[in-house]
């Protein structure tokens, strides 16, 4: 077979090639023309026997087709592996893959529900400062020098004037001195005290407080909206009962506590008419205006609310408190 021959049978394998529909089509003709006793390496075979004269160009031309061939078999390959790829894996009809979704933080939800529910009483969201006075934190809400809460192992100072609030009651003193009555607000915020980390207690937690200022709310009034409340958060059927108690800027003072479905009785808030020296203080006229108060812990509305043992479950970054099917 001379050189013109060698070229023909190159080009016509090549047109096979081109021509061919699948890798099993291809690995045949592979087989066929460059297999171990395939043609080329027929022809190989043939060289010793040729004069030596022509054995060189003869060698030359069968090498130059084989690698051609080889060349084209491989590009082939690629153009149908891509295509069998595409026509097996890509549908344009068929569906992506949903993202994975997640939730609001149980903490979240509880600020929006209480939020959700004194709002349809008319009350608006009042914000303040986390960095505080400690007249606006303490003084004008009747903490004397002497209690217990302005000890420095139960609050973080900054100096004798400046602190980490302790309750977000502060937004109440701030919003008394820069607003007249009638006043509705609720206050959620983060508060700081100097708490030994437990199961039911962390260093830095959140707080939700409320305040009524009017010349005509009395307390009735404070209990009917905080039973009402109780009722919406853990259900219609909660049993909610109220026991006497004392704070200092409250007077009389309360506590609250819900039946859970054990049967045992859980504190929820602490609450009460707000005491007039309070009022005075923001300069509020306290013969002419009364008001009530509330305060509850976020946290432990959560846990109640949605079964969580340990308070540090809130903050450790678990993903599952951002599945939707938790809350």
């Amino acid at each position: 077979m001379n050189s013109e021959e060698i070229m023909s049978l190159k080009n016509n394998v090549i047109a096979l090639i081109l021509q061919s529909k699948s890798v099993e089509e291809l690995e045949e003709l592979r087989i066929k023309y460059l297999g171990r006793k395939g043609e080329i390496n027929k022809l190989l075979q043939a060289l010793p026997e040729l004069d030596p004269n022509q054995r060189s160009s003869y060698g030359t031309a069968v090498n130059q087709a084989k690698n051609q061939i080889e060349m084209a078999i491989n590009e082939k390959t690629k153009q149908s592996s891509t295509v069998k790829i595409n026509q097996e894996f890509f549908d344009p009809t068929v569906p992506g893959k949903p993202a994975p979704t997640g939730a609001l933080h149980p903490i979240t939800k509880i600020f929006h529900e209480v939020e959700d529910i004194f709002g349809k009483f008319g009350f608006s969201i009042a914000t303040g400062p986390e960095v505080e006075w400690d007249k606006i934190n303490f003084q004008k809400l009747l903490l004397g020098p002497d209690h217990p809460s302005r000890d420095t192992q139960e609050t973080y100072y900054f100096d004798e004037k400046k602190l980490l609030r302790v309750h977000t009651s502060s937004v109440q003193i701030r919003y008394l001195e820069s607003h007249q009555p009638p006043i509705r607000i609720v206050v959620p915020g983060r508060v700081y005290r100097r708490d030994t980390i437990d199961v039911t207690h962390l260093p830095s937690f959140h707080q939700i407080e409320g305040l009524m200022v009017d010349d005509k709310t009395v307390l009735t009034d404070l209990l009917g909206i905080l039973e009402h409340f109780a009722k919406q958060l853990f259900g219609a059927k909660r049993k909610v009962r109220f026991y006497g108690h004392h704070f200092p800027y409250t007077e009389p003072s309360l506590e609250i506590e819900v039946q859970m479905e054990n049967g045992r009785w859980l504190e929820i808030m602490g609450c009460g008419m707000v005491h007039p020296q309070v009022l005075e203080n923001c300069g509020i006229n306290s013969k002419k205006f009364q008001g009530w108060a509330f305060g509850m812990g976020a946290e432990r509305l959560a846990m109640l609310k949605y079964w969580i043992a340990d308070i540090r479950s809130l903050y450790a970054g678990d993903v599952k408190f951002l599945n939707p099917n938790l809350c």
